[in-house]
């Protein structure tokens, strides 16, 4: 089940007035990684994260994915031959997450928000 989409932006703030313009908006969250502050928008049927661009390791838009275990999810990946390029993570708010590389350079998370 797709989870979000993250956008890189080049300022944060004004980021978020027009995404709050343009699309109904329900909830905001912000999500410190790695001393950055995220921002998650939640609408009807959507999650989108912006990112700011200064941020270190920078990559092009991603794609995540909801899991309901983390550990099966990177050990069956691993048994397909397949090694995480970053992670996995514990983020502040209980999540966990873990980065893979596509084929093409894209950037595929795997995110799990329950315990």
């Amino acid at each position: 089940m797709l989870h979000h989409i993250g956008v890189y932006v080049t300022n944060l703030e004004k980021s978020l007035q027009v995404y709050e313009t343009i699309l109904p908006v329900e909830k905001k969250e912000i999500v410190n990684w790695n001393n950055f502050d995220l921002m998650f928008l939640t609408g009807a049927g959507f999650r989108l994260e912006l990112i700011p661009e200064t941020m270190p390791d920078s990559r092009t838009t991603h794609i995540a994915f909801s899991v309901d275990h983390m550990e099966n999810k990177i050990t069956e990946l691993q048994q397909s031959g397949i090694s995480p390029s970053e992670g996995p993570f514990n983020l502040e708010n209980g999540w966990k997450t873990v980065f893979y590389e596509g084929p093409d350079g894209e950037e595929i998370e795997f995110i799990q928000t329950s315990n």
